[in-house]
């Protein structure tokens, strides 16, 4: 009896752990990412604040540098 119990814990655990759905390294492309914008935006924030760049200004670079960070990570993904 406890032998089949044990049995059944381990394959449950075996199984719950080769979940297909979680993919880890996808999961740290992706924080990656999101670190890689914030910051980028508090760069962009910083210099908007001392009055370096207007906000026109600050919107072309953070779309512009959205753009490169996302190719950057897809092209590291490939």
């Amino acid at each position: 009896m406890k032998r089949a119990l044990i049995l059944g814990l381990l394959l449950f655990g075996m199984n719950a752990q080769a979940d297909p759905k979680s993919d880890p390294l996808k999961e740290s492309k992706e924080k990656q990412l999101e670190l890689l914008k914030k910051a980028k935006y508090y760069e962009i924030q910083a210099k908007l604040a001392a009055d370096k760049i207007t906000l026109e200004e600050a919107q072309k670079l953070w779309t512009k540098n959205l753009k490169r960070l996302e190719r950057k990570v897809k092209k590291e993904a490939v």
